[in-house]
């Protein structure tokens, strides 16, 4: 890689955003380069760090996705890390460009249907791998660490048979996190309902689950059965036998409002003000926390879990900011290989949990 460059991030005053570039900064990586449309909320974060440990130059610039400002702006960087949404707007726009460029990328967001765009036939993997470039995509809490995290406990199980996902909590939503929120359906995500069974997905499989009570989470929670693609991947990559994987809602009214808009067919319109009101409903009656816990069997699925891995947060932006910056770190640091990768395949998940446990923006715990 280049020693030249600066390291660019898309949306970097956001609330992933922002995260980023603080994280990057106290590391001493740099130079930073800020990019979005609104350069005075730029230059109000720039500020910030100058009460903070770090000494990465940093400096912003005004950039809109869909003009040649995005070309200037990638052509002062080395990589560019991706926190600009929503994302099924953004899909391969940045990251095609940045290809041009002979630029690394990292994007917070992005799953499948992104990875399909860099992977298509003319100009996928193969361009990326060819140009000895680097897209390292989906990291960020959901999907990434929720990806991630479940091999810590994976990897060392001899006769691994069964594992359960439970992800979510009560959070504020940007527009940009609701707008993808929304359009976060159809079997390019995931299929609700489902299982992993026997090397297969097996649709009508689970039900919801109502007023459950586990560590990862302060209160009693409803967990509705999904099976997320990553989960899928997750299965099939591992060789377990049966996988249940849940979205947690720690509130009504954002369930509600979901259920409402996928059920009048208006996602489609990404008309976010209803959803966004729903979110700070929830968190003005049940305040803001976020968790993720995985539970093993091993050898037999009888009985309690083999062993537990429960994380808690109290904001899953910061999460996601953490994994961008630690994907950001590693490609700088020649870690991850040439190509196209989901975060959770090509980060190493054992000191990825390790230097999460030691942040302060989680608390993991290994029962």
């Amino acid at each position: 890689m280049e020693s030249s460059g600066a390291i660019g991030i898309l949306g970097g005053y956001g609330a992933v955003g922002s995260s980023v570039v603080r994280r990057l900064h106290q590391a001493d990586i740099g130079p930073l380069l800020v990019g979005g449309r609104d350069p005075s909320r730029a230059g109000a974060l720039i500020a910030s760090l100058r009460h903070r440990r770090g000494t990465a130059s940093v400096r912003a610039e005004a950039v809109d996705l869909w003009s040649a400002s995005l070309d200037s702006f990638l052509s002062r960087c080395r990589l560019v890390v991706n926190c600009a949404g929503p994302s099924y707007r953004v899909l391969d726009t940045v990251a095609r460009a940045a290809l041009r460029h002979g630029v690394d990328y990292v994007d917070a967001a992005g799953d499948d249907p992104l990875h399909a765009r860099l992977t298509a036939d003319g100009g996928g993997a193969d361009a990326w791998t060819a140009a000895a470039r680097i897209a390292l995509i989906s990291a960020g809490a959901l999907p990434g660490l929720s990806g991630l995290l479940p091999r810590v406990l994976l990897e060392p199980a001899a006769e691994p048979v069964r594992l359960e996902g439970y992800v979510g909590g009560v959070a504020a939503l940007t527009p940009s996190a609701a707008g993808d929120v929304l359009l976060a359906r159809g079997p390019e995500h995931g299929t609700s309902s489902a299982a992993w069974k026997d090397g297969a997905i097996r649709d009508r499989a689970l039900k919801p689950r109502r007023d459950l009570r586990l560590p990862a989470f302060p209160r009693p929670v409803a967990a509705f059965p999904y099976l997320s693609t990553e989960a899928a991947r997750l299965a099939e990559t591992t060789g377990i036998r049966r996988l249940h994987w849940y979205t947690v809602f720690g509130g009504t009214r954002l369930a509600e409002e979901l259920a409402m808009a996928w059920a009048l067919d208006t996602a489609d319109t990404a008309d976010t003000a209803e959803l966004v009101r729903a979110a700070d409903e929830d968190v003005r009656r049940h305040g803001s926390w976020y968790g993720q816990e995985f539970r093993l069997w091993n050898g037999t699925d009888d009985g309690p879990p083999t062993r537990t891995h429960t994380l808690r947060a109290e904001d899953s932006y910061e999460l996601s900011g953490f994994l961008a910056a630690t994907a950001a770190q590693h490609v700088l640091a020649g870690h991850v290989k040439p190509g196209v990768h989901y975060a959770a395949d090509a980060l190493d998940p054992q000191s990825t949990a390790t230097a999460l446990a030691a942040d302060p923006v989680a608390e993991l715990e290994m029962t």
